[in-house]
């Protein structure tokens, strides 16, 4: 039984993104940091300070608060950066959440269209960012983008060296 609760200890818990297979995405940001990890993922030849789509997941380890409590405190901060729209609830349950919205320019933030989704990880909440400047663009992919982040999948090992999945659509969280 005490070799079982260590196992928990150390899980990876890994989050799976299929993204769209003619556009090649690259990691442009990672950063862990205690119980917060954050990656950044944009299309190939952009950075993370100059891009025109980016997909960011952050993690939460430990996070207990309810879904809705996270959704409402998260999209409070975005609208504060941008109020210029409010965010449009897609899904609601008590593990998962998305929401979106477009924006229009605002000071030195430039507009977007975007999709939030919440959703409660192995070990806490993850959240996964879909943001593109280009709202023509993103209104005529907008079920392709809602379907990759709606199936977005969190992977829970027990072995950090179990690698039965493709190294350019996951990481650690």
């Amino acid at each position: 039984l005490f070799l079982l609760s260590t196992l928990m200890v150390f899980a990876y818990e890994t989050i799976i993104i299929k993204f769209p297979d003619r556009e090649n995405w690259v990691k442009a940001y990672y950063k862990k940091v205690g119980l917060e990890a954050i990656l950044q993922y944009v299309p190939a030849g952009q950075g993370s300070n100059n891009w025109t789509k980016s997909v960011v997941v952050h993690s939460y380890n430990q996070s207990t608060y309810p879904i809705s409590v996270f959704l409402t405190n998260s999209t409070a901060k975005l609208l504060k950066a941008n109020p210029t729209a409010g965010y449009k609830t897609l899904r609601l349950t008590d593990n998962d959440a998305i929401v979106g919205r477009c924006t229009k320019n605002y000071g030195k933030i430039q507009a977007q269209c975007e999709f939030f989704r919440v959703t409660r990880g192995y070990e806490g909440i993850v959240t996964i960012h879909y943001m593109n400047k280009d709202k023509d663009d993103f209104m005529e992919n907008y079920n392709q983008w809602y379907n990759i982040i709606k199936g977005a999948k969190l992977y829970n090992s027990y072995y950090r060296d179990e690698r039965m999945l493709d190294k350019a659509e996951y990481f650690e969280l």
